[in-house]
C-alpha cells in the first residue's frame, strides 16, 4: 500500500491536487501529524488491524484490551453481560467501575468506541475517554456493536440502542443512577451515539431520559459536500476519500441516495429539537469540522443546547492521549473533562427544548 508522499503539514504546499484554501495545522503538532504514515488508498484490513493494535507502535502504547486498561486503570473492576440484540444478536456490554464501594448510586458513561463504524471493539481508545472522567465517581459502560459491511446502518445503531435501555432498566443491579446516563461517542462512534439519542427520543424509551450526550470529533454526514469535506480530500490522515469508502461500506446500496435516514447518518436529521444536552468536539483541520458545527446549529435552531468546540489548527483525534507540555491538547481535554464534571454532578437535571418533556 502506497503511503501519503508528502509530510501532512506540508500538503497544501506540496501536493498540486489539493485547490482549495484551507486552515494551516498548529505548527506545534506539525511533528505529531506527520509521524503518521496512512495509505492513500482505504483499506478496511489495514483499518481494522490499526483498531486491533497490529498495525501501531511496538511499545504496545496503542492496544486497548480488558489486560491494557486493567494495567493503566488498576482502581477499577470489569464485569460483562450479554444482551439479546434486535436481531437475536448477542451484544457485549463492559462495564467498568471503582473497586471502592459506593455511597449512592453513581452516574454512567455509556461508551460507544471509534472506527468510523467498520472496525475496533468496546475496548478501542478506552482509556483515554476514563482519563477524562479522573475525579468522577462513575461507571463506564462500553458496549460491542456490530460494524458494517457486515452489518448495514442502522443496525450498529440500533445495537447501541438496544444496550442503552438494557443498562437503564438494569441500572439498580448495576449500581448506576439512571437519570445520570451520559452517552459518548468518538468519530464514528459519534454518530452512533448521535442515532441513539434520536432513537431513544422518539421512541421515548429509556424511560428515564438521556442526561446529556458528548459527540467527539463525530462522523455526522454521508453526503460529504461541506467546505471541509473539500479542503481535506487529501494531505489528511482521516482523509475525505477514506471516509466515503467508510460510508459506502456503513450504508451500502442506499449510499448517496435520499433514503438515508437520520439513524443511518444522523447529519440528515432536520428536527434536533428535545435531545439531551450536547458537547460536540472538533479539529479545525478535519473533514468532520462542518458537519459537527451544522450539527450543533441544528440543535440550537430546534432549541435543544450544546457546547460547540472547534479546535485551531488541529486535526481527528489530535488530543486522543493528553499532552500537559501541549497548550493546545491539554485545553482540548480539560474542556472535555470540565465538560463531564457539569453533566454528572449530582443533582442537576438534563434539559430539553423549551423545557417540554422529552
Amino acid at each position: 500500500m502506497a503511503t501519503y508522499p508528502f509530510p501532512y503539514s506540508q500538503a497544501a504546499k506540496l501536493d498540486a491536487r489539493i485547490t482549495v484554501p484551507r486552515p494551516i495545522y498548529d505548527p506545534v503538532l506539525a511533528p505529531m501529524l506527520d509521524l503518521a504514515s496512512m495509505p492513500e488508498e482505504f483499506d478496511l484490513n489495514f483499518m481494522r488491524g490499526v483498531a486491533s493494535g497490529d498495525q501501531d507502535c511496538s511499545d504496545g502504547a496503542f492496544i486497548f484490551n480488558a489486560t491494557t486498561i486493567f494495567h493503566d486503570k488498576p482502581h477499577l473492576t470489569h464485569t460483562e453481560h450479554t444482551i439479546t440484540g434486535p436481531d437475536n444478536n448477542a451484544i457485549i456490554l463492559s462495564v467498568f467501575m471503582p473497586k471502592e464501594a459506593a455511597v449512592a448510586s453513581r452516574p454512567a458513561v455509556y461508551h460507544i468506541h471509534g472506527g468510523g463504524m467498520v472496525s475496533g471493539d468496546r475496548f478501542t481508545a478506552l482509556t483515554p475517554v476514563i482519563d477524562l472522567l479522573e475525579g468522577i465517581d462513575c461507571v463506564i459502560v462500553s458496549v460491542e456493536h456490530r460494524l458494517a459491511p457486515e452489518t448495514r446502518a442502522p443496525g450498529p445503531a440500533e445495537d447501541c440502542y438496544a444496550g442503552l435501555v438494557w443498562v437503564s432498566e438494569h441500572a439498580a443491579s448495576l449500581g448506576i443512577d439512571p437519570s445520570a446516563i451520559v452517552v459518548f461517542g468518538v468519530s464514528g462512534g459519534g454518530a452512533l451515539a448521535a442515532a441513539t439519542c434520536l432513537m431513544a427520543r422518539d421512541r421515548k424509551s429509556p424511560r428515564i431520559p438521556i442526561k446529556a450526550q458528548m459527540l467527539y470529533s463525530p462522523m455526522l454526514d454521508d453526503r460529504l459536500q461541506s467546505l471541509s469535506d473539500r479542503q481535506f480530500e487529501y494531505g489528511n490522515p482521516t482523509s475525505t476519500a477514506w471516509i466515503r469508502n467508510m460510508w459506502q461500506l456503513v450504508l451500502g446500496e442506499a449510499y448517496g441516495s435520499e433514503t438515508v435516514t437520520p439513524y443511518q447518518a444522523p447529519g440528515r436529521a432536520s428536527d434536533l429539537s428535545n435531545l439531551p444536552p450536547a458537547y460536540i468536539d472538533v479539529g479545525e483541520c478535519e473533514v468532520f469540522r462542518d458537519s459537527s458545527v451544522a450539527y450543533a446549529a441544528t440543535m440550537w435552531r430546534c432549541g435543544s443546547t450544546c457546547e460547540l468546540h472547534v479546535w485551531p489548527g488541529a486535526f481527528h483525534g489530535f488530543d486522543m492521549l493528553d499532552d500537559p507540555n501541549v497548550p493546545l491538547i491539554h485545553m482540548a481535554n480539560q474542556a472535555k473533562s470540565n465538560w463531564f464534571k457539569r453533566a454528572m454532578k449530582p443533582g442537576t437535571k438534563s434539559t430539553t427544548c423549551s423545557g417540554l418533556p422529552s
